[in-house]
């Protein structure tokens, strides 16, 4: 049952209500609302670059600007670990999702990309999550998928749910359903937005169909669980004029109408309807369409085997949802890259760290502690001792890092697992310590096949480090001449030309390209680790430094160049001249002074895989048998 489907089914048909929605609360789906704003924002934000995560900041502000100015109180649900149950479809749908990164990586600027060929770059949640802590707007990371909740917190506050997920057209959400293409919040009028609002009743009073019976044609129309393949019978009878798939929907409709249902109780309908329906096509009873069922009659909130304190940590923010896929169900999928599918993955480059954090969760992690002191060592095997009987030892492992460990404990197993030095940042921002470090290990995995082209990377990323959006230099109009008066912004300004030249116009050099989506995926894992050890470096964050303006896919991409580099460098003054050196001493490309090992952070030829690209199976084929048993 393709959401395109089923809302071309309701739109056609007019089976909503024109609503202007003010003054009320909203409970929004977090993933679908980020897929959404990143994908449909006007400009569109860039995919080929590795992301524009400044102006993906400034659509989800004036989102939520939009709301509190009509008086809409949101409340936001995320994902979790992904249902087991949908691991085929996970697959299925990651496949898609690669060809899509593919297409996407090749195509030139002057191109158009198809319509739905979208890849979502791999830092977006991690912002959005940083952008509802800055603005206060509450919000929940559930263990598993947020359906369950949604659905429970929507009926409980008596509030509609705004989405793009075709199951809130199955749930019983008592308010009813927003779907989020027909909520045009850019459109505000009078206070008020306008908006289309599906109820559940409403689809059912015009099919004539008993409502018990909804969860009955989700399971058989198709969904992440199940799908009947009926070979074209229910359309053939059906009497609607649509196209196929209309017709299919509407002959399954029309069938479950008919099923005799009298003197049964809501679950004894449900499963004479799935029968009639699987003997009209030929099938057989089949647990996969009850399970189905199921998830929409009693969806159940997830368990998980990790303690109360790491699942708090999660539900807050503060700690990353991969944690549940790792330590549940041993594995994880990271989200798909756009970049050159002919060579190694990307996430390669984040190897060690990622190892580092899956050991952790893992094993035993004293093996991993840097020369602990006896005290250490005693109060490590003391809270072993206390709680082996309630909680795995490597989870006490990390309980005892993240809780009761000194900072400075802490910080020493990220120097390790980044091979850094973290007191070489004296002189660097404590919103920069993060990113300056991931930067080092970085460049240093980077050296054994260091050009140039790399090093201009490098100064990229530094004098993006530098640069801050929230200038009067990114909102002024640019000028030809410039004053004496304005020439401290004249950093700011050349930085915001050269990005909007890149926003268009700009195709990635490929060694550029792949340079800085390993930066992304180092910083993302190193973010994630960081959490992990309780933030021994300060988490760059939104009110402050947010890491959002460490990347800018069009900008850097556009400033990864020699003569460009030069150029703005002779524009840096005062506090920015004096941060960009510092920035550089601690990342000297050439002396390697900077950097905090003199040795060089490599990744052995059996943690790499084969070239091929981005599949559960392919990249991480090794963690199921090497990390996390």
């Amino acid at each position: 049952m393709e959401v395109s489907t089923l809302k071309k089914m309701i739109d056609d048909l007019c089976l909503y209500e024109e609503v202007n929605i003010e003054k009320t609360g909203l409970i929004i789906d977090g993933a679908a609302l980020y897929y959404s704003l990143y994908y449909t924002s006007d400009p569109k934000l860039d995919q080929r670059c590795g992301g524009d995560y400044p102006g993906f900041k400034d659509e989800v502000c004036n989102f939520f600007k939009t709301l509190q100015d009509c008086e809409v109180t949101p409340y936001i649900f995320l994902d979790g670990g992904s249902d087991p149950d949908k691991h085929k479809t996970l697959v299925y749908r990651r496949k898609d999702t690669e060809e899509k990164a593919k297409t996407i990586a090749t195509t030139k600027p002057e191109d158009v990309v198809l319509k739905g060929c979208n890849v979502l770059p791999p830092l977006v949640k991690d912002v959005f999550i940083e952008i509802l802590k800055e603005k206060g707007i509450e919000f929940k990371q559930c263990l598993g998928e947020a359906d369950p909740e949604v659905v429970s917190d929507a009926n409980q506050k008596q509030c509609p749910v705004l989405s793009i997920d075709k199951d809130f057209y199955i749930f019983d959400v008592h308010k009813g359903f927003l779907h989020l293409d027909n909520f045009e919040w850019k459109s505000k009028k009078d206070e008020k937005i306008p908006a289309k609002l599906y109820t559940r009743s409403k689809f059912c009073e015009h099919f004539k169909l008993d409502p018990a019976l909804m969860p009955v044609f989700a399971s058989i129309a198709g969904n992440d669980y199940s799908r009947l393949k009926d070979r074209g019978r229910f359309a053939n009878e059906s009497s609607s004029s649509g196209e196929y798939s209309i017709k299919r929907l509407d002959g399954m409709l029309r069938f479950l109408t008919k099923a005799n249902l009298d003197g049964l109780n809501d679950s004894q309908k449900r499963e004479r309807a799935l029968s009639q329906a699987l003997n009209h096509v030929g099938k057989k009873e089949n647990q996969t369409f009850k399970l189905s069922i199921q998830k929409y009659v009693q969806p159940e909130k997830p368990s998980s085997k990790l303690p109360s304190w790491v699942r708090k940590k999660v539900e807050i923010g503060k700690l990353t949802t991969s944690v549940i896929s790792v330590v549940d169900q041993k594995s994880m999928m990271p989200p798909v890259l756009v970049e050159d599918f002919s060579q190694r993955s990307s996430y390669t480059a984040a190897y060690p760290i990622r190892q580092y954090f899956y050991k952790l969760l893992t094993k035993d992690v004293q093996a991993l502690l840097p020369d602990l002191s006896s005290d250490e060592q005693k109060n490590l095997q003391l809270q072993r001792h206390k709680r082996v009987s309630v909680v795995h030892v490597s989870i006490l492992s990390v309980w005892y890092l993240s809780v009761q460990a000194p900072e400075g404990l802490r910080r020493r197993v990220f120097e390790e697992a980044l091979q850094v030095q973290t007191s070489a940042l004296e002189n660097i921002p404590d919103q920069l310590k993060l990113p300056v470090c991931v930067t080092v290990f970085w460049f240093n995995n980077l050296k054994l096949g260091q050009k140039a082209e790399t090093v201009h990377c490098l100064h990229a990323l530094l004098l993006g480090f530098v640069c801050d959006p929230n200038s009067p230099g990114w909102s002024q109009l640019l000028q030809f001449q410039l004053h004496k008066s304005d020439y401290s912004d004249e950093f700011e300004r050349k930085m915001k030309t050269l990005k909007d030249e890149g926003v268009n116009n700009w195709q990635p050099q490929p060694h550029v390209a792949k340079a800085f989506i390993q930066w992304q995926c180092c910083m993302r894992q190193s973010l994630h680790l960081n959490q992990l050890l309780c933030s021994p470096l300060p988490e760059p964050q939104c009110a402050r430094f947010c890491f959002i303006r460490l990347y800018c896919g069009p900008l850097l991409h556009r400033l990864a160049d020699e003569d460009k580099i030069e150029e703005v460098q002779k524009t840096l003054r005062g506090e920015k001249k004096e941060l960009y050196e510092n920035l550089k001493t601690v990342c000297n490309p050439y002396s390697g002074e900077g950097s905090s090992q003199s040795s060089r952070v490599e990744v052995s030829s059996t943690d790499m895989d084969n070239g091929k690209k981005n599949t559960i199976h392919n990249i991480f084929s090794h963690t199921s048998t090497s990390e996390l048993q």
